[in-house]
């Protein structure tokens, strides 16, 4: 019998959290009982359903019976030190009073805490409770003198008003807090809500900071590789060509990646190769790079252009105010469930870097926005120049 009774709530608590978690599933439940504790659960907010599924994933198994035990041994307590105040010697009777009380108070107040949106909008099944719960006490009360109930009804008229009054003494802390826990799920919900926009207006700022970084780049290196391109036809050299060729390479992957959030390394890659191509070109034998990106981190995404970004940011003040340029490394490699991305210059160092850092707190903010704090950029110098390390989990994009 112990037995049937546990497995039937080990079931009815399986089929609640999964309807806690996703309440769609409400929909599958068995008609009957358990179909309408299915559809209250729907019924409540986002953040009561993820409360008292946090609740419900704590005291689940064993940890609830155990609970139940003790507080019944507490009640049951309770019940035996009424019996020797009030000297009736029937001990059942305060024993039972005890538990019931104990136990209706602790199941309403954990419907008003983790429901309190539901709480108490209906005002006359409230009423309709309390006046029930008045009637009980008195009956309990009639009953304790251990005569038939139909001997007793005067006696229970004359108590009947003494015993609503104590009903509503104990609904009293129901009340308040039902009161409390809609005044703290409003302000959550507004937190959250004020939250939210603060997101979206921070994603939003750091999208139009980046097509502004990308308008001030672009036109500049554009217009220095037109006339790198210009020079190269006017002294008749054959790399003209292949200099047009990787300069269309990158500005077709470039306007391709500004519209999307999200590219895989190898994309990226191809990108940063095309730009440093078309660097080169122009720098001459000042400029040598290499990109490392092993095979199976090829398909793993991260926010366009990231990468681009740091590499634009060691050309410009790394290997350029160098006078004898310098080379950079871009390297990509898998730790545990983390991508660890460097970029490699051996330009001037960080002490000597010019310029308001504007690129890398792009950077930073586009972390933010994408991984929380799962992402992050590191700068540290090296000998000689600077590494500034990526590193972000390893998303893997999954194949059409």
């Amino acid at each position: 019998m112990w037995r049937k009774i546990i497995d039937w709530y080990d079931d009815l608590e399986r089929e609640h959290l999964a309807v806690l978690e996703r309440p769609e599933l409400a929909a599958q439940v068995a008609p009957g009982y358990r179909r309408k504790m299915a559809d209250a659960i729907t019924k409540m907010s986002p953040i009561e359903r993820r409360q008292m599924r946090e609740f419900a994933l704590r005291y689940r198994g064993a940890r609830l019976w155990i609970t139940v035990a003790v507080l019944a041994g507490c009640f049951t307590l309770a019940g035996i030190a009424m019996g020797l105040i009030t000297g009736k010697g029937n001990w059942h009777i305060p024993i039972l009073a005890c538990n019931l009380l104990g136990f209706g108070l602790l199941f309403g107040g954990l419907g008003v805490w983790f429901n309190a949106s539901q709480a108490f909008q209906n005002r006359r099944k409230f009423i309709l409770g309390l006046l029930c719960g008045g009637i009980g006490a008195g009956v309990g009360i009639a009953l304790a003198d251990g005569r038939p109930l139909v001997e007793q009804a005067p006696k229970l008229m004359e108590i009947m008003p003494t015993a609503s009054i104590i009903a509503l003494v104990l609904a009293t802390p129901l009340l308040l807090l039902g009161s409390y826990r809609r005044r703290q799920h409003a302000a959550l919900m507004a937190q959250l809500q004020r939250d939210a926009e603060r997101e979206r207006l921070a994603r939003e700022l750091s999208e139009s900071q980046l097509r502004m970084l990308r308008a001030q780049i672009e036109p500049h290196f554009l217009f220095n590789t037109l006339g790198a391109v210009q020079q190269l036809a006017a002294d008749g050299a054959p790399r003209a060509a292949a200099l047009t060729a990787d300069l269309i390479a990158f500005l077709r992957a470039s306007f391709s990646d500004m519209r999307c959030e999200q590219v895989s390394l190898k994309s990226e890659f191809a990108t940063i190769e095309s730009y440093l191509r078309v660097m080169q070109a122009r720098m001459g034998t000042r400029l040598v790079f290499a990109l490392s990106l092993p095979g199976e981190l090829a398909r793993v995404e991260i926010p366009s252009m990231l990468v681009l970004t740091l590499v634009e940011n060691a050309i410009k003040h790394g290997i350029e105010p160098s006078l004898r340029g310098g080379e950079i490394r871009v390297t990509a490699e898998a730790h545990e469930d983390m991508v660890r991305i460097c970029v490699h210059d051996s330009g001037v160092g960080m002490s000597d870097t010019p310029g308001d850092g504007a690129g890398l707190d792009n950077v930073r903010r586009r972390l933010q926005l994408a991984y929380g704090g799962a992402g992050g950029l590191a700068l540290r110098d090296a000998d000689p120049g600077l590494v500034a390390e990526l590193t972000v989990p390893a998303s893997i994009k999954e194949a059409a």
